[in-house]
């Protein structure tokens, strides 16, 4: 229970900083946690990422460290780039713990830099944040379209062949029905966030626990493939490609920040936000560590079927080769479940950050953005035609642009 203290606390903390409550504090600091927990979701994460390069279509984290150094990139790539993320999480977590406003990173910008830059780059970092928060939910949702897609193929033993489509009206659908559900009781939301943790943690022990029972012998791998094989397939020189892998945990537990646009609807936000924040990086680092190590010693050795697979998806082909067609779909089905509800967090993330820069006024047309519902104490931006719009199409320019770095021209690789 949220006591009567803890929300005059919550609410003055709040006036001190220029604002009144409007919103409603559903979050429990255990929930809140839940909250973060579930929107990295580590087995998820390393299943989907959704974007479109030179005709092929990629929908996994591995696929930026598999083609860039292989098991050595998968396992150290991971671990030199969460020391560095872990330390700007206890950063930004601190600057939380003293500023739980649900504008975060733009607030900050205003409140900490001299007045002669604040205002411009308060507004850059507002309008860089509101964008990426927006491509994050078409990337989340685009992978979880991708992931049910594979579930499709694999359970038509590769007969169904997926077009783009499909795919893309599959995705409209996973949009239409974040934006609905995030107009729901929060309070339910809010209490789903617990069995959400519980499901992401039970599933990452099936897949640590089972892949070494269930690999055959001809995908298994020994210590000295695992921690030291480095294999560059993309084309880019091999340092750069190693730091190219670096975007695995950095798409995989790179949504550590989101929990401060909740700040105004978590209880005890001073203490809740940095604790979700930090509590949330250092599991997902160390459960992530550990899946890419179960990954690389059971994931056979030819790096190309993997990514080249007629499933489409790395993660996916992997678990297909140990578990077989109706154990990968059994798995498969609860991760697209993860993936689905990470989606819901992603929208609630996206439309507080919205609500905020809109209730300042910054972000183009905040009048008619800005509205919270008086009945559910809900902002409801993201539900306007106008940023359904913006979240669709937006997909599109994330693939055009995307395609820009990833891959080196092959004229001169």
């Amino acid at each position: 229970m949220i006591s009567l203290l803890t929300l005059d606390s919550d609410e003055g903390l709040l006036a001190r900083l220029g604002y009144k409550q409007e919103l409603k504090r559903h979050f429990t600091p255990l929930e809140i946690f839940g909250f973060a927990f579930s929107l990295i979701g580590i087995v998820p994460s390393f299943s989907s990422v959704g974007f479109f390069i030179l005709g092929y279509q990629f929908v996994s984290v591995l696929i930026f460290s598999i083609p860039n150094g292989g098991a050595f990139a998968m396992v150290w790539g991971w671990t030199v780039c969460s020391i560095f993320i872990a330390a700007i999480a206890l950063t930004v977590g601190d600057i939380a713990s003293a500023v739980p406003t649900s504008g975060g990173l733009y607030y900050w910008t205003f409140m900490f830099l001299p007045e002669k830059w604040h205002g411009f780059l308060c507004w850059m970092v507002g309008y860089s944040n509101t964008i990426s928060n927006v491509a994050d939910l078409t990337s989340v949702n685009w992978g979880c379209a991708v992931q049910i897609m594979a579930a499709v193929s694999i359970g038509s033993d590769l007969a169904f062949e997926v077009t783009m489509a499909q795919t893309f009206g599959l995705y409209c659908a996973l949009v239409l029905c974040h934006c609905l559900i995030c107009t729901l009781n929060l309070s339910i939301m809010a209490r789903l966030q617990t069995a959400v943790v519980i499901i992401n943690v039970l599933l990452f022990c099936v897949i640590i626990i089972g892949l070494p029972v269930t690999t055959p012998e001809q995908f298994r791998n020994n210590a000295k493939f695992a921690f030291k094989d480095f294999t560059n397939v993309s084309g880019w020189p091999n340092g750069f490609a190693f730091i190219l892998s670096f975007l695995t945990p950095l798409w995989g537990v790179g949504a550590f920040d989101d929990p401060i646009h909740m700040s105004e609807e978590a209880a005890n936000a001073s203490i809740a936000i940095p604790m979700a924040i930090i509590c949330s990086i250092f599991s997902a680092t160390i459960f992530g560590w550990a899946m890419n190590i179960m990954l690389v010693f059971c994931m056979g050795q030819d790096y190309q079927s993997i990514i080249d697979s007629p499933i489409g998806q790395p993660m996916a082909m992997i678990l297909f080769n140990s578990f077989g067609k109706t154990g990968t779909l059994i798995v498969w089905s609860f991760v697209i479940l993860t993936q689905f509800a990470m989606g819901t967090n992603q929208m609630m993330t996206a439309s507080r950050q919205i609500f905020a820069f809109s209730r300042d006024g910054s972000l183009l047309l905040s009048q008619w953005v800005y509205y919270v519902n008086p009945q559910t104490r809900i902002p409801t931006v993201m539900n306007h035609p106008y940023f359904l719009l913006i979240i669709i199409l937006s997909h599109q320019l994330v693939i055009r642009l995307s395609s820009s770095f990833l891959i080196p021209d092959s004229h001169h690789s």
